[in-house]
């Protein structure tokens, strides 16, 4: 699957043309992930983590544990299928969930981060959020209506 882009609205009468983000991400993402690692020092512990760190007893020694397959999954990024293979050819998707989860939730609050620096680069307070960002509260409207039948 690849992720492709074109505004819904053309900017001045033209349609704009296909943007792929893969290559971007091709060019950050290992810093984004960099910066999500670096998220486990304990300096960068929230109150909730250091409470979900207790309930599951959780220490730095498991995250620096998990680290390295993380790490050799990711060195697999050319020629393993897919990541979810990767980490499970690297071990880390045999360590404990707990373990598993810190990593993705610092990963996530670190594409959060991106998102959000990327959105205000692009806006002026004074005008409404991106389309994008419309587009995404319409589709957690039609999500959160799904959920609410089920």
């Amino acid at each position: 699957m690849s992720l492709q882009y074109r505004r819904k609205e053309p900017r001045g009468g033209t349609r704009d043309p296909m943007y792929n983000p893969e290559r971007d991400f091709a060019l950050v993402g290992v810093d984004l992930i960099r910066a999500a690692m670096s998220a486990l020092e304990a300096q960068f512990h929230e109150p909730w983590f250091k409470q979900f760190m207790n309930t599951y007893s959780l220490t730095e020694a498991d995250f620096a544990q998990a680290a390295r397959p993380f790490a050799q999954a990711v060195s697999r990024v050319v020629d393993a299928p897919n990541p979810t293979e990767a980490l499970q050819d690297s071990g880390f998707s045999d360590l404990p969930a707990p373990v598993q989860m810190a990593i993705y939730c610092k990963l996530g609050q670190v594409l959060l981060a991106a998102v959000w620096s990327g959105v205000k680069d692009v806006s002026k307070p004074e005008s409404d959020p991106p389309l994008s960002v419309l587009e995404f509260i319409d589709d957690v409207e039609e999500m959160v209506a799904k959920f609410e039948l089920r």
